[in-house]
């Protein structure tokens, strides 16, 4: 794979997590998540944070590359 298709590749990925947080937020949607028999615990901020780190990660990735082609 050619570095210009895997930025391609890596952009997809940072738009649709950007995509998906932005929903999130919009929507205020929750995420809980149960663990053994306890109680549900809310871990939203946790899956958004995730989601930052990714569209970080992602954006890193892709000026990296750039840097590499000239771009």
């Amino acid at each position: 794979m050619d570095l210009a298709k895997l930025r391609d590749n890596h952009q997809q990925k940072l738009n649709e997590y950007e995509h998906q947080l932005q929903h999130m937020e919009e929507n205020e949607t929750k995420h809980f998540r149960q663990e053994g028999g306890g109680p549900l615990a809310d871990i939203t901020e946790e899956i958004k944070a995730e989601y930052r780190r990714h569209i970080q990660t992602y954006a890193a990735i892709i000026a990296e590359i750039d840097a590499i082609l000239g771009v």
